[in-house]
């Protein structure tokens, strides 16, 4: 793990531990704002599972859903049977067992992180079951960028990854 990544990880941890104990007085209460709070906890469990639970090729492809959806980029998707033209992205959750979820426009859609290989292009990516089965393809209107890239370089010895276009691989290598 990266030292950045174990400070935000680190900080994720300090910020969990307060708001479990502020909730334990808030359900005191009979109040809304309590399932509010409740539905915060799980938002932080889900960033934290960002860290933890999930393949460094999962986490560039999460972050740059993230990236997307606060720079107001938008996301197309394609599967076998479904297909949703670019659109803003609603939520990236991280869930238990390496599961995550995603909801583009009104299109919500998971995959768990183990069972799938990885395509890396600059502006989308391609998800195929390892028994090749199935596929899901993302496209997004913000591409892969260098910075967020040369974050990454561990993603070169992922066994996830089958293929990384070679434009992204130069910037991963920093060359």
């Amino acid at each position: 793990m990266r030292e950045e990544d174990a400070i935000l990880l680190e900080c994720l941890e300090d910020v969990y531990h307060t708001f479990e104990k502020a909730l334990k007085k808030a359900n005191q209460v009979r109040s809304i704002h309590v399932q509010k709070f409740e539905q915060l906890l799980v938002e932080l469990r889900t960033e934290r599972r960002i860290f933890e639970d999930i393949s460094i090729p999962a986490r560039l492809i999460v972050e740059q859903l993230l990236e997307s959806q606060f720079k107001v980029g938008q996301v197309a998707i394609e599967t076998e049977r479904l297909r949703q033209s670019l659109a803003s992205v609603a939520y990236v959750k991280v869930e238990e067992f390496g599961i995550i979820s995603i909801k583009l426009g009104e299109l919500e859609i998971a995959w768990r992180d183990g069972d799938y290989s990885y395509y890396l292009y600059p502006d989308k990516v391609e998800l195929r079951a390892h028994d090749e089965k199935s596929s899901i393809k993302l496209f997004f209107s913000i591409s892969f960028n260098r910075q967020t890239l040369e974050r990454f370089p561990e993603i070169l010895l992922s066994p996830n990854v089958v293929y990384i276009h070679p434009q992204l691989e130069k910037w991963i290598r920093k060359v």
